[in-house]
C-alpha cells in the first residue's frame, strides 16, 4: 500500500468515509446526521493517514478501519454495534465496488497505471471523481425513492 498525502486523505478518504456511513445507514433505515458523519470521517482520515504508511499487507487496513468506522458510530450516534457494523459493512461493499468499477476504467481510459496514481497525488484525487459522483447518484436515490434493504430503525439489540 502507498501512503496518502494529507491533502488526498481530505479529498478522497474523508468522503468515501462519509459516504459509506450514509449509504449504510440509509440502507437499513437508520440514522446518522452529517455532522458526526465528518466527525468520525476526519478520525478515520487521520488514521488512515498512518494506517497506509505502516501497513504493508493489503486488506488489513480496511478491516481496521470498518473496525474503527463501527466504533466510532457506536460511541457518537449510539445504537447496537451489530446494527451499526452491518450498516458500515454494507457501505463499504458498496463503495468498494464502485471502486473497483471506476478505478479501472478510469486508468484504462486515461492510460495511467496505479503506479502513477500512487505517485500523483492530484491524479488520484482525480481518479476518484468518478467514485465520488456515483456514491452520491446512489445515496440521492436512495433517498428519493426511500430504498432500505431491511429496516433496523425500530428493532432493539
Amino acid at each position: 500500500m502507498y501512503p496518502l498525502t494529507w491533502y488526498e486523505i481530505i479529498f478522497i478518504s474523508v468522503p468515501q468515509s462519509i459516504f459509506v456511513l450514509k449509504i449504510g445507514f440509509e440502507l437499513f433505515n437508520l440514522n446518522i446526521d452529517l455532522w458526526r458523519c465528518f466527525i468520525i470521517s476526519l478520525v478515520v482520515g487521520f488514521v488512515t493517514y498512518f494506517l497506509r504508511s505502516s501497513l504493508a499487507i493489503p486488506g488489513i487496513h480496511t478491516i481496521i478501519i470498518i473496525i474503527l468506522i463501527t466504533l466510532l458510530a457506536t460511541v457518537l450516534n449510539k445504537g447496537s454495534v451489530l446494527f451499526n457494523l452491518a450498516a458500515v459493512f454494507l457501505g463499504s461493499i458498496i463503495m468498494g465496488v464502485i471502486e473497483g468499477v471506476c478505478c479501472p476504467l478510469f486508468l484504462r481510459l486515461t492510460s495511467y497505471s496505479v503506479e502513477d496514481l500512487a505517485n500523483d497525488p492530484l491524479l488520484n484525487i482525480t481518479g476518484f471523481l468518478p467514485v465520488l459522483v456515483l456514491g452520491l447518484i446512489i445515496y440521492i436515490l436512495m433517498r428519493r425513492y426511500s430504498f432500505v434493504i431491511y429496516d433496523l430503525s425500530n428493532k432493539g439489540l
